[in-house]
């Protein structure tokens, strides 16, 4: 087991993990790492389901997601059925209907800013039982999140990343001036979430992600990071069309401050990005940040 592994699961012992988490099942046919855990698992009975285990996140705020992804299944949202949390991980039916696609893809584009805009709306009123709070930090909030990984340490690499949180300090400030509809969505919202039928969405993952915080951000956040795990990440322009299509698919455009709001954020996204890149010992030009903050912030 690599480290990454064992920072999620805390133990070499995968097998144990999902038999003490899902003891209805009996056996595992997938297995896969990222941020968290997921395990494909046969229930008796016969029966398919999704074990996600989550490396920090408690079992009340699981439940708070739950509620929230019980509520958008309900109402026809393509996502997987919620069947319940067991300690730090969360169950939900196993869903693989559908293929990957190419979000650089207009159509593909268009079609994910607008489930965005759907899923803002379907959760108008939606009340968690506990907070579900924003992944980037609030204004007074400090620069960086806690990294989305165990094997990424801002502090111990923080020398020559000056540049990077120069830009990240100025995007923030200007994306905390902003403001706009207070909404429940997804912060992680990337073409790697997504199955399609033809140019239709057929089933959305990564309900970890959840949380409460500005509809503008949310835009933002999205539009630089739609395409992910499709190489490169949104370009200047794809991130301005797909904060375009997200405005022509709710019922008003953003203000010009929304919309300057929603730029930040974007850069904001970048900026994390390219830290996660330096931290991780990889090729930070690729991102090219200093040409996108330049072109977006207003």
């Amino acid at each position: 087991m690599n480290e990454l592994e064992h920072s999620i699961l805390g133990t070499a012992d995968r097998d144990a993990v999902w038999s003490q988490l899902c003891p209805e099942a009996v056996e595992c046919f997938a297995f896969e790492v990222g941020v968290g855990a997921l395990f494909g698992l046969v229930v008796r009975g016969g029966n398919r389901v999704a074990l996600n285990v989550h490396r920090t996140a408690t079992a009340e705020r699981l439940g708070a997601m739950q509620q929230v992804q019980e509520h958008l299944w309900r109402y026809g949202f393509p996502c997987p059925r919620p069947l319940g949390v067991r300690g730090r991980g969360t169950l939900e039916e196993w869903r693989d209907d559908g293929e990957r696609r190419d979000a650089h893809e207009p159509k593909a584009r268009r079609a994910l800013a607008q489930l965005l805009v759907r899923l803002t709306r379907l959760t108008r009123g939606v009340h968690p039982a506990v907070d579900l709070p924003p992944f980037f930090p609030r204004p007074d909030g400090p620069l960086w999140p806690a990294p989305h990984t165990a094997l990424i340490d801002f502090d111990a690499t923080a020398a020559g990343a000056e540049w990077i949180d120069e830009i990240a300090g100025a995007a923030k400030a200007q994306r905390d001036q902003g403001g706009g509809d207070i909404v429940i969505a997804h912060h992680d919202w990337t073409a790697k979430h997504v199955r399609w039928a033809g140019i239709t969405p057929t089933v959305v993952y990564g309900w970890g992600s959840l949380s409460i915080g500005f509809e503008t951000v949310f835009a933002g956040e999205a539009a630089a990071q739609f395409t992910r795990d499709v190489e490169p990440l949104p370009s200047v322009d794809e991130a301005l069309m797909f904060i375009a299509d997200y405005e022509r698919a709710r019922t008003s455009p953003f203000t010009r401050e929304e919309q300057a709001t929603a730029s930040a954020a974007a850069v904001y996204a970048r900026a994390y990005a390219t830290r996660c890149t330096h931290a991780l010992g990889g090729d930070t030009e690729l991102l090219s940040l200093p040409a996108y903050a330049a072109a977006l912030l207003q």
